[in-house]
């Protein structure tokens, strides 16, 4: 039986509505995503939303399981592990599938924090001059932004469950991060810094789904 498409709530820009369509791809599940929900523009942190999200956040999952039956799913990690009901993206043995959980909670709360909120939207939303970069702003950050790559650089180095041997929410949470990271102007980048990193990402941009979801060099 073909299943409908869901509805993915929020701007393709962003790195979270990344990660639940690179999970749709993954999984093979057609969707569709944006502000415009059945014909109808809901506005951001608007009534609606916030009627969905309490804090107005994206994405949002939207789905019409029955004429009387509408499921509404925010949160992206649990977004993805509901889409991904088979298990496809997540280890089967529980104490994996436990360590699984919390890397993505590292990713999506940690790693998210400082080289997506902290770093990248400096770049993507500056709030200098004349909307220009604040590079001093981007200067204090970038230490820390090295060192939170330099974690990740020990983490696949060691055994983990970031592998690129069998994609999994975790690495759709973390791909679209060091993308950005990838298309920042020279020096800025940072991820040519680090060697596992950059083969990591290299890697991850050779499936299909990531080439298809992972086009804009806007965040």
């Amino acid at each position: 039986m073909t299943m409908e498409a869901i509805h993915i709530y929020g701007p393709t820009f962003s790195n979270f509505v990344r990660t639940v369509m690179l999970v749709c791809e993954e999984i093979e599940r057609s969707y569709n995503v944006g502000f415009d929900v059945n014909g109808k523009n809901i506005a951001f942190k608007g009534e609606e939303h916030l009627s969905w999200h309490p804090f107005g956040k994206i994405p949002v999952l939207l789905e019409n399981k029955s004429q009387k039956d509408e499921l509404i799913l925010p949160e992206t990690a649990s977004i993805c592990r509901y889409l991904d009901a088979d298990n496809h993206l997540q280890p089967s043995n529980s104490l994996e599938h436990a360590r699984h959980d919390a890397l993505c909670a590292l990713i999506s709360i940690d790693i998210d924090k400082v080289l997506v909120r902290e770093y990248l939207m400096e770049f993507a939303f500056p709030k200098g001059e004349d909307n220009s970069v604040r590079i001093d702003v981007v200067n204090e950050v970038q230490p820390k932004a090295a060192a939170t790559l330099g974690i990740l650089e020990k983490m696949l180095n060691e055994d983990t469950a970031l592998t690129t041997d069998q994609f999994t929410i975790a690495d759709a949470l973390l791909a679209p991060i060091l993308h950005y990271l990838s298309c920042l102007p020279a020096g800025y980048d940072l991820v040519g810094d680090y060697p596992k990193v950059q083969e990591y990402l290299a890697k991850l941009m050779t499936r299909p789904s990531c080439q298809k979801v992972l086009i804009s060099k806007k965040l």
